[in-house]
């Protein structure tokens, strides 16, 4: 949860710029997008895992309390 944190304080941080962006603040901005894209995704990929998780652990217990 700290990288959503993280990236969420950055976002926070920002603010409307006065000026138009220059090419490459423009580049730096959307390298940011994409890292945050990547960390999104790879929370995903955990989020999911840990549900895949929790089922096999329920789908025992249950398995357990049928067999006694």
């Amino acid at each position: 949860m700290s990288r959503i944190r993280r990236a969420m304080s950055k976002l926070a941080g920002r603010r409307k710029p006065q000026r138009p962006a220059s090419s490459p603040e423009i580049a730096r901005l959307e390298g940011e997008i994409a890292e945050l894209r990547r960390e999104l995704d790879e929370l995903r990929s955990e989020a999911r895992r840990a549900a895949e998780l929790y089922d096999l652990v329920f789908e025992g217990l249950r398995r357990e309390d049928a067999a006694r």
